[in-house]
Parts: structure tokens; C-alpha cells; sequence
């Protein structure tokens, strides 16, 4: 095997095993200051009404870049966890608007300091280097998706 294709392998088991931690630190949800357990996509959900209260569900699922199926299952569970409530909207009866309830705010203020402290620990990692270390990472992760979406062919 060429040393590039070994670099390769070596690159797709790093980024493979970074997925893998991220997930196995989230497989069981986080509190973000709640008693509720919340997964990854919902705390994003949650953070995306946070940030456009009233929001309508066509909306946020262009925003998120999801199904409205998807979201609207999503939804249920975030409204049964009493995080997120639907309400009438008062300009179109048959749509409905979302708004986070107090500890859906809650949980989306505690996801706000988790990133911040997230980001001070990234800092304190990579001191000088973090404003290059941010472009590269994110350059990187955008082409890799590009890549993904082009390979996505293969099973």
C-alpha cells in the first residue's frame, strides 16, 4: 500500500474514532441544567427555536436543513418532554408556531455555556494556534462533507 493510501486509512480512523467519542459521550443524552435527558439533534433543535421564537415547523425544517417528517417527529418528543410548545398561529389557523417552554430555555442557555466552555478549553488547547487551527478544522470538515456526498454512492 503507497504511503498516501496508508495516511488515508490512518486519517479516516482518526476522524472515525473523534465521531465515535463525541457520540459515545452523548449516547445516553445530556441535562444541559435540566432533569431530562437530551440527544445532540434535539439540543440543536431546541437551540434553533431558541433563536427564532415562534418559528413555524416549514421554517425550521429549511433552517435545519431537515424534513419536516423528521422534524415534526423530532417536535413530538421535545413537546412531550416538555421542552418545546406548539401554539396556534393567530395568521394562519391551520399552522402551528413553536416556542421553548422555561426549561427548554434552560436546557438551551446550559447548551450556550457548554459551547463556551467547550470553546475555552479548545483555546486553552491550541493557545496561538486556535484562530488557524478553527479555519483548518473547519475547511477541512466542509471539504470532507463535500467528499461524502460525492462517494455517498457506495455501500
Amino acid at each position: 500500500m503507497g504511503d498516501e493510501k496508508m495516511r488515508f486509512n490512518q486519517m479516516l480512523e482518526a476522524l472515525m474514532a473523534f465521531v465515535d467519542a463525541i457520540n459515545a459521550s452523548h449516547s445516553k443524552g445530556v441535562r444541559f441544567g435540566t432533569d431530562i435527558r437530551i440527544h445532540p439533534a434535539e439540543i440543536h433543535t431546541i437551540a434553533a427555536i431558541g433563536m427564532n421564537q415562534g418559528v413555524s415547523l416549514t421554517r425550521l425544517a429549511e433552517n435545519l436543513k431537515i424534513s419536516k417528517p423528521t422534524l415534526s417527529e423530532r417536535i413530538k418528543i421535545l413537546v412531550g418532554k416538555g421542552l418545546v410548545e406548539k401554539r396556534k398561529n393567530p395568521e394562519d389557523r391551520k399552522a402551528v408556531t413553536l416556542w421553548l417552554t422555561p426549561e427548554g430555555k434552560k436546557a438551551d442557555q446550559h447548551h450556550t455555556l457548554h459551547h463556551e466552555e467547550l470553546y475555552a478549553t479548545f483555546r486553552q488547547y491550541f493557545g496561538e494556534e486556535s484562530s488557524q487551527k478553527i479555519d483548518l478544522f473547519t475547511r477541512s470538515f466542509q471539504e470532507l462533507m463535500l467528499f461524502g456526498k460525492d462517494a455517498d454512492g457506495h455501500d
